[in-house]
């Protein structure tokens, strides 16, 4: 008798319920109250930013109606989940420091980022409301990562070095909870690694424009792979952009990264908003980013892991 458990593999929803909806009918989960039920042997990971629909792409009531599905998954034990960099992100901006003041500004740029939650809870200032009461808690108590056996999962970056300061930490605790909204911790660190990846310098002078607008002299790497003395920066950068020249990787830029072995198990992450148009297919044979920018007019996907080794193209499923 074959008791594997087959799961489904699902990132970035970012309050997205009408494609997680038609995702999980597709995949054979039936409707159950708030969630869905899977079909026998299967169980559902969500990779992490359930939350924070994208500006210029609201969709009311999709935050709260993801979080009641997955939670209600999660506690039938129909699905487990991670904690993604929206999710700390939004624990950060809703907890207080020594002094008082939010571990994350109330600022224009992340109240916009954050709208789309705000507008789904109306009482998130309410210490007696839902969003204080039961979201949060819940949110908390999210893992960072999990090593099921036959393959891995993280939100962003699978850096061996950094997921060992974090093991057995839970962000309930609120010392390390405190230490983690740091960056200049080594728990800030560790975390802003785990669930934003490997981000690499750019030469004085260089800058490029990211997906939202913003103006960045640092970008998002290909962590699995392992910079040499020639490797440049148009060769890392993940997605792939035109905007990063053939310029040099820094030498210390180089030490931040933890190549991912060919020869181990399979890694899945989201967070890195790939084009749309972005072919179903693993970045290698054992790593695979599965944000195909549902929050925006991309595909929500999912893997449907049967216990390979080796990544298989045929085993994407798209919400339509």
């Amino acid at each position: 008798m074959n008791d594997l458990i087959h799961y489904d593999i699902i990132a970035d929803i970012h309050g997205r319920y009408d494609k997680l909806a038609a995702l999980m009918a597709r995949l054979g989960y039936s409707p159950n109250g708030a969630g869905f039920i899977p079909p026998a042997g299967h169980r559902a990971l969500f990779l992490g930013d359930l939350i924070d629909t994208k500006p210029g792409h609201p969709f009311p009531g999709g935050v709260r109606a993801t979080l009641h599905a997955v939670k209600a998954m999660c506690d039938r034990g129909d699905a487990l989940c991670l904690l993604g960099n929206h999710e700390l992100n939004a624990i950060c901006y809703h907890s207080s420091g020594p002094n008082g003041k939010p571990l994350r500004i109330h600022g224009s740029r992340n109240r916009r980022t954050h709208q789309g939650t705000l507008d789904d809870f109306p009482d998130h200032a309410d210490p007696a409301g839902e969003w204080r009461t039961v979201w949060l808690p819940w949110l908390k108590s999210l893992p960072l990562s999990l090593d099921l056996g036959g393959f891995r999962a993280v939100h962003a970056c699978w850096h061996p070095q950094h997921l060992a300061r974090l093991a057995g930490r839970s962000l309930a605790d609120h010392d390390f909870l405190l230490a983690c909204a740091d960056q200049a911790s080594p728990d800030g660190e560790a975390i802003e690694a785990v669930l934003k990846g490997i981000e690499v310098p750019l030469p004085d002078g260089h800058f490029f424009t990211d997906h939202t607008g913003t103006q960045r002299s640092q970008f998002r790497a290909r962590w699995w792979e392992a910079p040499g003395a020639d490797t440049l920066c148009r060769d890392l950068v993940f997605p792939a952009s035109d905007q990063i020249g053939p310029v040099p990787v820094a030498p210390a830029a180089r030490e931040m990264f933890s190549p991912y072995p060919a020869d181990a198990r399979p890694v899945f992450f989201g967070h890195y908003f790939k084009p749309a148009s972005s072919p179903a297919h693993p970045e290698r044979h054992n790593v695979a980013c599965l944000d195909h920018s549902a929050a925006i007019g991309g595909p929500l996907v999912a893997y449907r892991w049967k216990g390979e080794s080796n990544i298989n193209p045929e085993h994407y499923i798209q919400h339509s």
